[in-house]
């Protein structure tokens, strides 16, 4: 111990000698281990840490394939769902849910709340009790009976203060009482963001085999102890199969039932985004520690006069590395401490920079695992960049160092190692810089791409009908009527419209007759994705009309039924292009048999770097809904002055209406594609960093090298070397370091291409342009690194230099 007391208080001696080097040091380990530490505080919150249910690696997420129609990971009908839950035998439980908007009235402002409609055997199949009150009961899955609700803890807290007299008080869903029966654990919110839950009572015309093909519901179960994933999928192909031959008309023989755990459906698109960059930001800590290694060996280098004295004086080699690689750990944890800073900010900036793309965001924190593999980065920087200096100092010669006078002989002996390093924070910046390029010319080729609407100037917001006040078309009308009169009358708007969901957002999605055909044993019609628009939608979005109309004013209740159809909606059935006067009819209830009287252009309405889908557009007067979506274009300036505005014109229609979710459409395509984003800001910002770390640990290694060459440089001068001559060997020198590390670099970066496949839009993983580019910026950054120390030795005076000596 009093052995350890002394090499620290000489460590900080020794370190407060050089603030220079050891604030340098500090600054390179605080950003690789901050940036590592944030990066996995999200790795942790997302992937790590588990879901608070009973055994979560048993939850599966149970939906329907149409491999031959292109279609996989689709909802589920109440037929189906009641398939799920009779027919296969791996199965412990299955339930079935949706989530919903209610607005809760009786509250000084109305609010809007996420509801979730489950069965009663959701709670059960994720392991879940009420820490207060009770579940749903298989009863309350009825109509009439269902006006029960179960609160998260957060709204417990949020509407209640965690007042445990909550049971039996009466909230005001939608116009409607509806009893609090039961309290959830902390940290229970499931989907993501759902605030109450209510029995989910289909009526009996959605529960009918005609509705079969009408998939709104989400479908988990949980399989039995024992049962593997393998088996149950096994048993699934058998039920598959089982309802081809019940159910022949819904063309059940191209339906599979597939299957894979929920936490792959919460979280398996972001899955190898995030391991990816945690390996990447690992990378930018390997270049860190390379340049302190470094700055180590070349400090080591000018100590090797003092090292040899105190090996003179009677210290061992193990005295002297443990001496050194106390410095190196007082480096790190100094560096890890102010890297836990730099996590907490960076952190906060990748949640607010990501939004709502990042499942489980609320789950990310900096928590005790954080700090322990910040802790832990922190101690293994230090012995990664410490050792090896540490083992090239103690190597004492006091003869040869005597002999050579100041110069020592260390800085020969780490030359080679302080070229290796070079060479291999070069590479690692590389292989950053590739990842970086490939990830931005994907970003670059989904921004390009055109979303068949015109975002800009455009003001989005939701609101919820009160369904007991709203539950005729003919009342939703004349709401929808007079709000939008009052938006349209509002100075600065252009065009106003209603929708049952924006673009870029959830699909919903049903089943279809075309009037006069029938389909064929082996053809399959894909289900088509539904919008609800009233009249100017289409219009203040800037969807293109192709053919014949866009839906009007006369599309009202008792007319005849209009639909407007997207170009791959009529290319795919009417490919003969005779669209326009065709019919077709919704399974979907109160739908009816509606007439093409219009083909838009394709827009993308589910996701930019997902294809074009069937798009039916219906009348919103003729269809109905409670469940809005507001789009105002305004004619110049932001349209975020207008929220204010709006708001008024609603709370005069209805005050108990509330208005909620109210952004600017280009934020919702921006939100859309964050995580592509993120991951091109990240990578450009890891392998911008590697490559300015690289850059200053070349610079500093030729600089270093033309500092023990004096000798050498002032006499190949004093012979007649031309300054050019000098010039160009101190740059072959430091180019010829750059070029192994941009082949090595190169050789790596073809296997995270292999890894990228997979998350690149519009790209090849291969791409020629990137690569080259990459190492041609490579070759100038070590051009101009090399340049400046090359430059000092044209400048050695021949005669200065050999009188020195």
């Amino acid at each position: 111990m009093e052995n350890l007391l002394q090499d620290v208080r000489l460590a900080l001696r020794s370190l407060r000698k050089s603030p220079g080097f050891t604030l340098v040091a500090v600054l390179a380990l605080a950003l690789g281990i901050g940036a590592n530490s944030a990066v996995f505080s999200v790795v942790n919150g997302v992937l790590l840490v588990p879901p608070p249910f009973a055994a979560p690696d048993r939850l599966m997420d149970v939906s329907n394939d149409f491999a031959r129609a292109g279609r996989k990971g689709l909802t589920s009908s109440v037929a189906e769902y009641q398939d799920a839950a009779r027919l296969p035998v791996v199965f412990s439980s299955v339930a079935a849910y949706t989530d919903d908007s209610v607005t809760l009235t009786g509250v000084d402002t109305p609010q809007s709340l996420v509801m979730v409609e489950a069965t009663a055997s959701f709670l059960p199949t994720l392991g879940v009790a009420p820490m207060l009150g009770r579940n749903f009961a298989e009863a309350e899955e009825t109509q009439g009976n269902d006006r029960v609700v179960v609160l998260t803890h957060q709204t417990w807290r949020a509407h209640f203060s965690e007042d445990p007299n909550v049971l039996g008080r009466t909230l005001q869903l939608n116009g409607e009482p509806y009893t609090v029966i039961g309290v959830l654990p902390r940290g229970v919110a499931f989907p993501a963001g759902s605030q109450l839950y209510k029995p989910f009572a289909p009526s009996a015309e959605l529960a009918s085999e005609d509705k079969r093909d009408t998939r709104f519901l989400e479908v988990m179960a949980r399989l039995k102890p024992g049962v593997t994933l393998e088996a149950a999928r096994k048993d699934l192909e058998r039920v598959s199969q089982q309802l081809a031959q019940e159910h022949p008309k819904y063309a059940q023989g191209q339906r599979t039932i597939a299957l894979k755990s929920l936490e792959d459906e919460v979280v398996g698109e972001v899955r190898g985004t995030l391991w990816l960059l945690l390996g990447a930001v690992g990378f930018v800590l390997l270049v860190a520690c390379g340049s302190v290694a470094n700055l180590l060996l070349a400090r080591a280098a000018a100590r090797e006069r003092e090292v040899s004295i105190r090996a003179a004086l009677g210290a061992n080699r193990a005295r002297l590395v443990a001496q050194f690689l106390t410095e190196s750990l007082l480096l790190s944890l100094m560096g890890g401490a102010l890297g836990l800073l730099v996590a907490l900010w960076g952190t906060d900036v990748l949640l607010a920079f990501v939004g709502d793309a990042l499942p489980r965001a609320a789950e990310v924190r900096l928590d005790a695992r954080s700090l322990l593999f910040t802790s832990g980065v922190s101690l293994l920087s230090g012995l990664v960049f410490g050792l090896v200096p540490a083992l090239q100092a103690s190597r004492a010669d006091l003869n040869a160092a005597m002999r050579e006078g100041s110069r020592g002989t260390a800085g020969v002996r780490s030359g080679k190692l302080r070229s290796g390093l070079v060479v291999g924070q070069v590479a690692f910046a590389l292989v950053l810089l590739v990842g970086a390029g490939l990830f931005g010319r994907s970003l670059l080729a989904l921004l390009s791409v055109d979303p068949g609407f015109r975002p800009e100037g455009v003001l989005t917001a939701r609101l919820t009908l009160p369904e007991n006040r709203y539950a005729t078309t003919e009342t939703q009308g004349a709401f929808q009527r007079e709000l939008l009169g009052r938006l349209q009358a509002l100075p600065g708007v252009e065009s106003a419209g209603l929708t049952n969901l924006l673009p870029l957002g959830r699909s919903v999605t049903f089943g279809f007759d075309i009037d006069g055909r029938t389909k064929g044993p082996d053809e399959v019609w894909p289900a088509v994705q539904l919008r609800t628009v009233s009249p100017d939608y289409l219009s203040t979005l800037g969807m293109r009309l192709r053919e014949g109309r866009l839906l009007e004013a006369t599309d009202v209740p008792g007319a005849a039924w209009a639909v407007v159809i997207n170009k791959t909606f009529a290319d795919a059935y009417w490919p003969q292009g005779n669209a326009l006067g065709q019919r077709l009819k919704l399974r979907y209830p109160k739908a009816e048999w509606a007439t093409v009287v219009g083909i838009v252009e394709d827009a993308r309405e589910w996701a930019l770097d997902k294809p074009v889908v069937p798009m039916a557009y219906y009348s919103l007067p003729q269809l109905g809904g409670s469940h809005l979506a507001l789009a105002v274009r305004t004619k110049a300036g932001a349209p975020e002055a207008l929220r204010a505005s709006i708001a008024a014109e609603l709370r005069q229609v209805d005050a108990d209406v509330p208005l909620f979710g109210v952004a600017p459409l280009t934020r919702l395509v921006d939100e859309s594609i964050g995580a592509r984003r993120l991951s091109a800001l990240l990578m450009g910002l890891f392998g911008g960093t590697a490559l300015l770390l690289a850059a200053l640990g070349l610079a500093g290694v030729i600089g270093y090298s033309v500092a023990q060459r004096t000798r050498e440089l002032g006499i190949r001068m004093a012979l007649g070397a031309a300054r050019s001559d000098v010039l160009w060997l101190v740059l072959r020198q430091g180019l010829g370091l750059a070029g192994l590390g941009v082949v090595l670099g190169l050789g790596l970066s073809l296997g995270l291409a292999h890894l990228l496949r997979s998350l690149l839009y519009g790209v090849a993983a291969y791409d020629a342009w990137t690569f080259a580019g990459v190492a041609v910026l490579l070759g100038g950054v070590a051009l101009m690194a090399t340049w400046l120390p090359a430059r000092r030795a044209t400048r050695v005076d021949p005669i200065i230099s050999l009188r020195a000596e």
